[in-house]
Parts: C-alpha cells; structure tokens; sequence
C-alpha cells in the first residue's frame, strides 16, 4: 500500500463501462439499456493497464465492487452504491476461479496487485450511508446483514433517504462496529491505496471520530479521500480539518471553473490580486480555509455531474460548435493540471466524450476509435487532440515539483487574463489563461521585479534576461524584460512556460 501523493494522478472509472473483458460474467447484461450492466469487469481493467501507463495515469479509483441489487423497475446496481452485501464482490467483475468462495475479496486483490506490479495505485470507492433498494431479491438474499431496525426513518442530511435509497443508522453501535470492521477487512485483504467515501455529508459525525480512532489509527498510509458534493469551501474544509480526511473533492472550485472558463464569466471570480485587504476574494483565494489545499482533488466532472463538453460546451456555450468545444475543453484542463491540488480525470475526458445527466453520462468507453498504440487513430481528430494535449499536461506536470508541490501566486487577472505562477525549490512554471473567446488584440505586460506578491528569492530566480521556455510549440518562448514578461494568446487558450537555464 502507498499513500496517495500530491504528484498522483487520478483516473476515476466507472468499471462496468470500462472494458469487457471477460463475457462469461455476463449476466443480465443489457447494453442497449444505459441504466442496466453492461458488462465491464475487473479483467478489462487489468487488459487496459497499458492504455493508462500511455496516457500517465497513476492512480486508478474504482466503483464500489459490493454484491448489489441487479432489477429495480428498469435500473440495476452497476455502478456499485446499490449495495446488499457490503462483505462480497459482485460477480459481475470477476471471473470465477476453481478452489476460491464466491465473492472472495481476492478477486479484488488480483486486480490490485496487477496495478501495483505496473505501479499504478488503486482506490477504492466505499459506501456507509446506505444500502440499494429493498427489493425481493434484497429480503431474500441469504447474506443479508441489517433489518429494518438498522435504518432511519427521519429527514434532513443525515437521517432521511436519499434518492429514496435506505439510510443506515449509524449511531447504533453495531452498525458502526460492522462498518469499521468491514473497511478494515477491505484494506488488509486487498492492499488498495486509498478509499473514496462516498456520500460523507449524509453520515453521522460521529462515526468519522470512530473511523479516525479505528482505521485511520491503524493504516495511516491508506488515503482517505471524502466526497462532499457541496459548492461552498466553508462546508467542506471542516471535514479536512475536523473528521480528518486526507483530502476531498473540490466542487467549489469545479463551480467557479464551470462559469469562468466556460461559461466566460470574469477570471477575477477565480483569483484577485490581492492589492489592498479590503478587496473581494476570488475562490482561491479562500484557500487559507483548508488544511492543505495541495491536497485536494481536483476535478472538472464525474458520474453525479454533466460531462463539461456536453451541456456546458457543446450545447449551452457553444451552441455544438466543436472546435471552440475543443479549445473551452483543452483550457479546462490546462488550468485543472496547473494550478494547486491532484487532478481527477473522469474517463472518457481524454478524448472528449459526451455525456448529460445520469446515465448519459456513464456511457460504454469507445474503444473502436484506438488504436494498437492505445492513442486515438488519426481519423479522429478532435479525440486525438484532446487526448494528446491532455497527456502532454501529465508528462509537464511530472517533469515540474513546482506544480504539486508549490507555491501557487497570483501575477495579473482581469475580465479575462489570469497569469499565476508556480515555484518549488527553484523550479519556476508561469501560467497563462486566455478565457476569452478573441484573440488578444495586445501584448499584456506582467510586472515581475515590481510585485510585492512574489518573494524576493523568487525575483532573483526571475532576473531580466531569464529565458522562459514554452511547453507548447505553437506558442513561443517568454524571456524576462525590465522586470517583466509579455505574451499574446489566442482565444480559449493557455500557455505553460517553464524556467529554462540560460
């Protein structure tokens, strides 16, 4: 096991529409039918270990693997949070093995050991607010753990039902004692390297003292990551510093990234620059609220959310013009690979896949446009871009510890111009955002030597003459000039440049 670091990566996966890799776990497989299976397994994961160690991938999230309900009117449990046996694999991820129990967690530690042998991490999505619907074959499975006085009955957060999915009392002591014995039987038996938790805000405090006490006392090196679907930091950064995630998801930034390069409202909701106490923040501004903000996820959509190219690009913005989509997209994840936090990939957003709400959003990965390569075949252009772009991004924020590990300054930002920069140990990377959908008419001049913002040790590092080099060939190269640096972008586009020896 190894702990989840700020230089990760993070590819979230929903496994049934992954990669089939095995048929012979097909059952009541309805590929015609989004809400049903449609056969992605643990096998396909483990065939496509190659296509992650090409695009940079380095750590892998998977959907719950619990044995859940398979029929509720037209839907079945393929994600994984319909649960009715928290202690089993669901058979539809694994092939079965002669000498091994149905369901075995070893199944699961195959999978993590293959990903471990080619050096990619693996967490694991978990669940403790709720098991899936109480259907028949729910009443008459014979594992069954919790009856009707385990669940509550209220409202609100904590205590009602959400999506009318039955909610687990967890102040009863045995509900508590089962989960924290069952996660601890997750992470011994498999080796996974991080737990994703689901639905944290719906669960009680207490039981994240008694999980810190239990579990995170024990396997410190196991990563914790909450997902807390709110948009205000104010009610996430609590459960970072308080019930002691590692990290969480940062939907307020997700929000703020959703209006300003998309939706082109101004850049300076992002940042300001902070020239006298009484100005306005912009969202990361309000990153002293957090434990660390190097440590939270970063993302731009996920199975709960539009995929961003669809309604937000294609449709809302822009009006299904897919070369602007292209750029908005390739922008998007510019800034998501730049700026400070690990950065989450949904999958299918290398190459641009489409998607609306729930389940037009977990649509089947298209491996018919890949080639042997595992890139994109050339006849499809705007996948391949994408995809290469965003590889790109992987390899620069690998080849630079200033972006994981960082200081992240803001230089200049206005209506639609964000310049920051980031520095660890003498690595320099200084970034630049055009959110505009124009080309810049001008020149934009950026004070170096004049901003009170950057340390002096970082000035030095930035004397005139220091040559700036671009990460990407169609824009040039910057250098240092009277204490400045000046730079013309096109639209919807960003540009990388990186501190280069003279």
């Amino acid at each position: 096991m190894a702990a989840i670091e700020q230089s990760d990566v993070i590819y979230f996966v929903i496994t049934d529409r992954f990669q089939n890799g095995d048929p012979s776990n097909d059952r009541n497989v309805d590929r015609s039918n989004p809400r049903a299976f449609h056969g992605g397994d643990f096998e396909g994961l483990i065939q496509k270990i190659p296509y992650f160690k090409t695009l940079g991938i380095t750590a892998l999230w998977i959907t719950p693997v619990y044995v859940n309900i398979d029929d509720f009117f037209d839907s079945a449990g393929y994600h994984g949070y319909w649960a009715m046996d928290f202690d089993r694999v669901d058979s539809h991820l694994y092939s079965a093995k002669p000498n091994r129990a149905e369901g075995s967690r070893e199944y699961l530690k195959d999978l993590v050991d293959a990903f471990h042998q080619a050096g990619i991490k693996v967490i694991l999505d978990m669940v403790v607010n709720h098991t899936g619907y109480h259907t028949p074959a729910y009443h008459n499975y014979p594992h069954r753990r919790f009856e009707e006085h385990h669940f509550n009955r209220g409202t609100g957060d904590i205590e009602g039902s959400l999506s009318g999915l039955p909610d687990l009392d967890r102040d009863q002591p045995e509900v508590a004692d089962y989960f924290v014995q069952n996660i601890l039987d997750w992470i011994e038996e498999t080796g996974i390297d991080g737990i994703r938790m689901d639905t944290v805000k719906h669960v009680e405090d207490v039981f994240w003292t008694l999980f810190k006490s239990q579990i995170k006392a024990r396997h410190p090196e196991v990563t914790l990551i909450g997902e807390v679907l709110n948009w205000h930091p104010g009610f996430i950064a609590r459960y970072q510093e308080d019930r002691d995630f590692d990290t969480l998801f940062d939907f307020p930034l997700c929000g703020t990234l959703k209006g300003t390069l998309v939706w082109d409202l101004p850049m300076t909701l992002l940042a300001r620059p902070r020239l006298h106490p009484h100005e306005t923040w912009g969202r990361l501004d309000e990153d002293a609220i957090y434990t660390n903000t190097n440590r939270l996820v970063t993302l731009l959509d996920n199975h709960d959310l539009d995929r961003r190219i669809t309604t937000e690009i294609l449709d809302s913005v822009g009006h299904w013009d897919r070369d602007l989509a292209r750029k908005v997209l390739k922008l998007c994840l510019t800034f998501l690979f730049t700026t400070r936090g690990i950065p989450q990939i949904y999958y299918g957003t290398e190459i641009g896949m489409e998607g609306r709400s729930d389940p037009d959003n977990r649509r089947d990965m298209p491996w018919s446009i890949f080639g042997a390569d595992y890139l994109p075949k050339e006849e499809y252009t705007f996948e391949r871009d994408i995809f290469l772009h965003l590889q790109k991004l992987i390899q620069i924020r690998s080849n630079n510890p200033a972006i994981c590990y960082g200081y992240l300054l803001t230089l200049y930002v206005d209506r639609y111009l964000y310049v920051y920069l980031r520095e660890f140990r003498g690595n320099v990377v200084v970034v630049a955002a055009n959110s505009g959908r124009g080309d810049m008419q001008y020149p934009a001049t950026i004070a170096i030597s004049a901003n009170g913002n950057i340390p002096p040790r970082i000035k030095q590092l930035l004397s005139d003459g220091t040559p700036l080099r671009s990460q990407f060939s169609e824009l040039p190269d910057l250098t240092v000039n009277v204490g400045s640096i000046e730079f013309q972008l096109p639209g919807k586009t960003a540009g990388i440049y990186v501190l280069s020896s003279r």
